[in-house]
């Protein structure tokens, strides 16, 4: 049978075939007739072939490992070629053929010619990157050995070539291998040293297109090597990596000579600690303000991705010269290729390093503030003419401009010094970015370019405190920004829009800030022409698909929008202008819609006299909008108005814009509940909750009912997401004061929590804790108010306190508003015996305050614990409660982390009147609290530090109060060393203390003085007064006047 016979659609039939041949050939030794079929089974396409005969494979690999010698130059290419098919074809190797192949490379590359040396390497980097290999020795060989791939990675006077990029794409393999777990940290770190010296040793006068996939492959290995967890990003491996960077950044570019790579050094910079900010508002969450890091494996394979793998397609062995010469000759494109991987390379060390490391190399990689011919990312932005390559710029300084955040807000600008300050040289780092940014934005047409700069804006806008910098900065780059709110792409209108919202999220909201964005409209042709800079469109601007934009269309299109009737309205701005004719436009792009959805309510949150001042306009533009066929504008219209109606809550009696946006908005909310979505009936119970209380009173009673019967239905909602929404809703509702003397509806609510608080989802059942403490406190508070129809607690006390300490158990979230309720259970309880056993609700208490590792937990259940102290605990506790409550809280004060915790552990020993017998361990713990206040154990406590000594000040006076004279001699004994200590902390205290406060230190005082003159014992009377001093006032400051009034004389 002859090959011509063989049916050649059947690639698996004629595959198995050959292989059958060569194994007889190959114990005969035929090496001519070897060659022709492993040229045969090169040619096969190997996508096709399947259930191959794998033992026969397995067998062929080994015979030819035997036969194929170093002299057999033309069988060692063919032999090459075929194991590379074989490996990309999933074959698995036995062990012992692994090891054959190994010997085999060895031999081969050592003694065959040269020639043969570009497939060898290419079948070696497939053998590197099997799953099966894991030889660390080998791969050690390799590098190490000076006739193996040393001998092609050491730099020389020869020129490089593709031998030598092969050799290095070997490097690239080791490090792609899909069993890359066994590769050491020493194997890395010299590779990187090889990379590295590669790097520099390339000279520009090497055969330009191997130069280019040199550099290529180089700045790939370094790449991978960065997203590596096995190297540690020390600041030499940093400044190594930012070296080359610097170095290829402007590779290519005109008037930037070729530039060695440097270690770099970070400036040496005092960076404040980063701080933790809680959005003000709940739909307001700043999702662009840090990116999460991506996981190590998702950008190991994103960097793997990137790279051309030439081991892979049916023609993988073919040499590099058969490249079309249209690349060859293009000098562009490839210098073009070197910055790009670049980039990426800075990309992934940003990814994977921490911010405060990275920032300190800001002025020698990103922007200087300074000098204009500084290689910096900055300049190459500027410089760089190809748009893939800007673009992926934009994206890499976003991300650096969102990390940094932390620091970049210390910016502040100052007159002339004779040095700049940090915060001035962080100062002109943004100023140059600013200006970069504008010059983006006012030349480029390249859409991709354009989203991208404008998100660069925002997340530049989101950092940059302009309160600290002089004004102009935001006013400049927001003109350039304003005119792409009107451009064609509907993505480069949102990037704008975006830029706008981040401007408007400022905080303070500077006077700039507020002329940019209540920048008035008027309506007219020429002048709409003039304020959206048509004139820029007018430059025959060419999009990235070759569309040319018609202008006149532009503009007719532009004033046919303005002359909608509804919002011709000379005073009202611009921006909100443009986004309700966006969102009620419904032919408009949805992403713009919903942008300019999201910039109303930021507005309305951060601008209040822009939006309310046409609150009824904008209100029925968004009522108007509920009713759209597409469910994520309907939420984001109702998120604009939940946030509305939360600016709205605490609003004066006099302005009656509450009463006109609940008016126009009720029917069409309650409506909502009815809707088939599941997030957009969640979105209708957070606006009910956000009700203003005087709106709420001035209710029709029919409506008020409703909206609590619409509320209480949610409840049943058989999506958890609404159960939970209602359940909130309703636990803001219960702080209205028109709600207080209902008692049908806090019994109801009572027993709807009660409901959920076996709900399966967690979710709900921490709305239903929140409900159920808010319900607690209310009626804490509606104790105090004699006129209001009390409650039966008899019934109801019962209920809900074994439902608290139930849900005490619960997870965190759950228990940190359980112990607010159980609390307020045990301080309304006027008789033990309506709880029957208190015991439980005070072990729990004690229990999540001393024990848990959220703090919150610890500080709440404190606080319940004081609420339990201050009414008659004799009465509702065990008669025990002093030796459980007392310990607990004395350790909290001296002992936890917590700075927060040991203030409310401090306030609830405040709260009690009754003392007994631990008044010597409460003085001696006080005194040890103060001590332990000098020792912060986190940044993060500082801030809490001065209210800590306060409370310890005020629990001090108001247990020195309680301070019987049968104390004072054992008292004595155990703190006499430290009265000078503590009396300075009470006196430092009262010099800031207001006068209200000062009640607890007089009666301290004045107790002591009575001791001191009715004690019986002359040792009790001095005792008396050497503790009444501590509570004596400060004379630093009481003649204060007549100082300075003598030192003018």
């Amino acid at each position: 049978m002859t090959l011509t016979n063989i049916d050649h659609t059947n690639y698996t039939i004629k595959f198995n075939y050959i292989v059958e041949k060569l194994l007889v050939l190959t114990k005969n030794y035929e090496t001519k007739l070897i060659n022709n079929y492993l040229c045969v089974l090169n040619n096969l396409d190997y996508r096709y072939l399947t259930d191959l005969n794998n033992d026969g494979v397995q067998l062929l690999i080994k015979q030819l490992c035997n036969i194929v010698t170093f002299a057999e130059t033309t069988l060692i290419q063919s032999f090459c070629r075929f194991l590379i098919n074989i490996i990309q074809n999933n074959i698995n190797f036995q062990e012992q053929i692994f090891i054959h192949c190994k010997q085999w490379f060895i031999e081969v590359f050592k003694f065959a010619l040269s020639i043969t040396h570009n497939d060898i390497l290419l079948a070696l980097k497939s053998f590197l990157m099997n799953k099966q290999f894991n030889d660390i020795d080998y791969l050690k060989l390799l590098i190490e050995d000076d006739q193996l791939l040393k001998k092609y990675l050491n730099s020389s006077d020869a020129q490089w070539n593709e031998t030598h990029y092969y050799a290095i794409n070997c490097l690239e393999g080791i490090l792609m291998s899909d069993n890359s777990v066994f590769i050491t940290k020493e194997l890395i770190y010299t590779i990187k040293n090889i990379t590295l010296n590669i790097v520099s040793s390339l000279y520009i006068n090497d055969n330009k297109y191997y130069h280019t996939k040199i550099l290529c492959s180089c700045l790939h290995i370094l790449q991978m090597i960065t997203v590596n967890e096995v190297l540690p990003h020390s600041i030499d491996f940093m400044g190594e990596i930012l070296g080359v960077v610097q170095a290829f950044l402007f590779y290519g570019l005109k008037d930037y000579s070729p530039l060695k790579p440097q270690l770099l050094r970070p400036a040496v910079m005092n960076l404040p600690e980063r701080i933790h900010v809680i959005p003000k508002c709940k739909n307001l969450k700043n999702h662009k303000a840090k990116l999460r890091k991506q996981p190590t494996k998702k950008v190991v394979t994103e960097v793997k991705n990137n790279i051309v793998l030439e081991s892979k397609g049916i023609n993988i062995y073919s040499s590099d010269s058969d490249t079309s010469d249209t690349e060859n000759s293009n000098s562009i494109i490839m210098d073009s290729k070197i910055r790009l991987e670049t980039v990426r390379l800075l990309q992934v060390l940003i990814e994977n390093s921490p911010s405060r490391e990275i920032f300190g190399f800001w002025p020698q990689i990103i922007a200087t503030g300074s000098r204009n011919d500084a290689r910096v990312l900055t300049r190459s932005i500027l410089k760089e003419s190809v748009s893939k390559v800007k673009q992926h710029m934009l994206s890499t300084l976003t991300e650096l401009l969102i990390d940094v955040k932390p620091f970049l807000i210390h910016a502040e600008e100052v007159d002339q010094m004779s040095f700049i300050t940090f915060f001035g040289t962080v100062c002109l780092m943004i100023k140059e970015l600013h200006f970069t940014l504008s010059l983006i934005l006012n030349s480029e047409t390249n859409v991709a370019v354009l989203t991208h700069g404008l998100k660069c804006a925002a997340a530049l806008i989101q950092g940059t405190p302009y309160a600290r910098l002089k004004t102009g900065l935001a006013t400049k780059l927001m003109r350039n920004c304003r005119p792409y709110i009107f451009y064609k792409d509907p993505t480069v209108r949102v990037a704008a829009l975006s830029a706008f919202e981040a401007i408007a999220s400022c905080d303070p909201v500077t006077a700039e800030i507020f002329e940019i964005l209540g920048k008035q409209l008027t309506i007219n042709r020429d002048q709409l022409c003039l304020n959206t800079s048509i004139d820029k469109a007018e430059r025959n601007i060419e999009e990235e698909n070759n569309e040319e934009i018609d202008i006149e269309d532009l503009k007719n299109n532009l004033t046919n929008e303005y002359n909608n009737k509804l919002f011709k309205q000379t005073n009202i701005c611009f921006l909100i202008h443009v986004c309700l004719e966006n969102i009620s436009n419904k032919t408009m792009s949805t992403p713009v819609r919903l942008q300019s959805l999201k910039l109303i309510g930021r507005m309305a949150f951060s601008t209040e006299s822009l939006v309310f001042s046409q609150i009824e306009l904008i209100t029925i533009t968004l009522i108007e909008v509920i009713q759209d066929s597409e469910t994520q504008v309907i939420l984001h219209a109702c998120r604009a108005l939940e946030i509305m109606a939360g600016c709205l809550m605490n609003i004066d009696l006099e302005n009656n814009n509450a009463l006109i946006f609940w008016n126009i908005i009720f029917d069409p909310i309650i409506s909502l509940f009815q809707h088939p979505q599941t997030i957009i009936r969640e979105a209708a119970c957070d606006c009910l909750g956000n009700i203003n209380s005087i709106v709420f009173a001035q209710l029709q009673r029919k409506q008020a009912i409703l909206i609590i019967t619409v509320l209480f239905g949610t409840v049943h909602d058989e999506e958890s997401a609404v159960r939970a929404a209602g359940l909130r809703a309703l636990g803001m509702l219960v702080t209205l004061p028109a709600l207080r003397e209902e008692t049908g509806f806090l019994m109801d609510l009572a027993d709807i929590v009660c409901l959920t608080a076996d709900d399966k989802n967690l979710g709900v059942r921490i709305k239903g804790a929140w409900a159920l403490a808010n319900l607690c406190n209310c009626l804490s508070k509606e104790k105090d108010y004699e006129d209001i129809e009390p409650i039966s607690l008899e019934i109801l006390l019962p209920k809900i306190y074994q439902i608290s300490i139930k849900a005490s158990k619960d997870n965190d979230k759950v228990k940190c508003n359980a112990v607010r309720a159980l609390g307020s259970i045990l301080y309304l309880c006027s008789n033990k015996h309506i709880l029957k056993d208190t015991s439980p609700g005070l072990e729990t208490l004690i229990s999540c305050a001393t024990v848990g590792n959220d703090m919150k937990v610890r500080w709440n259940a404190c606080r319940a614990l004081g609420l339990v102290l201050s009414n008659n605990p004799d009465s509702i506790l065990p008669s025990s409660w002093r030796d459980q409550v007392f310990p607990a809280l004395c350790n909290l004060i001296c002992n936890s982390p917590n700075f927060k915790v040991r203030t409310n552990a401090a306030w609830a020993l405040y709260s009690c009147n009754s003392y007994g017998k631990y008044i010597i361990i409460l003085w001696k713990s006080l005194i040890l609290a103060f001590e332990n206040s000098q020792y912060v154990p986190s940044y993060i406590e500082y801030p809490h530090r001065d209210a800590l000594i306060q409370q310890l000040c005020l629990t001090l006076s108001h247990v020195a109060a309680y301070t019987e004279v049968s104390d004072l001699q054992n008292l004595w004994a155990e703190i006499s060393e430290y009265i000078n200590d503590v009396s300075s902390y009470i006196k430092q205290f009262q010099e800031i203390i207001v006068p209200e406060k000062m009640g607890d230190i007089i009666k301290a005082k004045s107790q002591l003085e009575k001791y001191m003159k009715n004690a019986i014992l002359l040792e009790e009377r001095k005792i008396a007064q050497s503790l009444a001093s501590i509570f004596e006032r400060t004379k630093r400051f009481d003649n204060l006047d007549d100082i300075i009034f003598q030192n003018n004389v």
